[in-house]
């Protein structure tokens, strides 16, 4: 499974020897990047990563003994492949915190964009009061601000001397 996010494509990636990311599934085996074809049992674990080159600092081993104590970072898996579930939830929880970032800042120019389009339909509408006579202190009263301030703002939209 995958997860998107603007030009983030992140995903619980399978692990082989020697740190080799498994790029696709087949019935018989996993790819490797290289092409080269592994059992599903070669998965020694899973990491989350992201297309941009992100990679979570921690990887979950897979241990196939039902007798050894795994450590926090461990997980039983006898068959290897996908990430199991609950390592796929938490993979995607650390790309999330990945990602959190350029989420804020998109907040923050989604409103920036926002701000000038209202802005410009703000500039528009005294534009037009004034048009059909509207007097400063009306507008000023209207936006929130003295006479005095609205004129100042908005005198160059203003084709009415009044």
């Amino acid at each position: 499974m995958t997860w998107d996010y603007n030009n983030h494509e992140g995903r619980a990636a399978t692990i082989v020897d020697g740190g080799r990311r498994v790029v696709s599934y087949a019935s018989d085996g996993m790819v490797l990047e290289d092409g080269t074809s592994v059992a599903d049992s070669d998965a020694i674990g899973w990491r989350a990563e992201c297309s941009c080159g992100w990679k979570a600092p921690l990887m979950f081993e897979r241990v196939s003994d039902p007798s050894a104590a795994l450590k926090p970072w461990q997980v039983f898996e006898t068959e290897g492949g996908w990430a199991p579930k609950e390592i796929e939830d938490i993979c995607h929880t650390e790309w999330l915190d990945h990602v959190r970032p350029e989420m804020g800042i998109d907040a923050v120019r989604q409103a920036a964009e926002d701000h000038r389009l209202s802005g410009e339909r703000l500039d528009g509408s005294v534009a037009e009061a004034r048009q059909r006579g509207v007097s400063w202190a009306d507008i000023g009263k209207a936006v929130g601000v003295t006479r005095q301030t609205a004129h100042e703002r908005w005198k160059a939209l203003s084709q009415n001397p009044r």
